[in-house]
């Protein structure tokens, strides 16, 4: 059996060639998966001029949090945000309507009631299960809110504008 002469370059190539698949290999964990595989309802404000039937998007300048009610039990999913003009809210997966509760900071408070359905799905062994949902009905309180509707109602976990939210002026 004979051996080459490998040359020192040659060598080098070869080991950073072989470290730089491994590390590409071992970074690999199924390219399908969605970091956390939540679906976010995407709520943007805008205000309405019924004069003139226009509207455009609006930033809320005051302070904001925003609470999920699932089973009598509240969690807080925007906290005290200001000077935003959308939210990015997670979807309940257990039921069929999220009641999602707005507290201003003057303590006035507003529920938005969205309605939908639950499409789960599987996306790899490695991922589990992933939930989409589809908007069907909203309702809410006018404290803040004007009036509220669905404008793309597949929630998935492309960045659509899922929801307009038009604020009392």
């Amino acid at each position: 059996m004979r051996i080459k002469n490998i040359s020192l370059q040659n060598l080098l190539f070869f080991a950073v060639l072989t470290l730089a698949l491994c590390g590409i290999i071992g970074c690999e964990n199924g390219g399908d998966c969605n970091i956390n595989n939540v679906s976010y309802n995407r709520i943007y404000l805008y205000k309405a001029d019924p004069e003139t039937q226009t509207e455009e998007k609006s930033v809320y300048t005051g302070t904001l949090t925003v609470s999920l009610v699932v089973n009598s039990k509240d969690s807080i999913v925007v906290n005290h945000v200001s000077q935003f003009s959308e939210l990015a809210v997670p979807m309940c997966y257990t039921q069929e309507c999220d009641t999602l509760v707005f507290l201003y900071e003057n303590d006035e408070r507003d529920t938005l009631f969205v309605e939908h359905t639950n499409t789960p799905f599987f996306i790899a062994l490695d991922c589990g299960m992933g939930m989409f949902h589809n908007l069907k009905e909203l309702r809410y309180t006018n404290s803040f809110i004007d009036s509220a509707k669905i404008e793309y109602p597949l929630v998935d976990f492309d960045a659509h504008e899922n929801i307009k939210l038009y604020l009392a002026q």
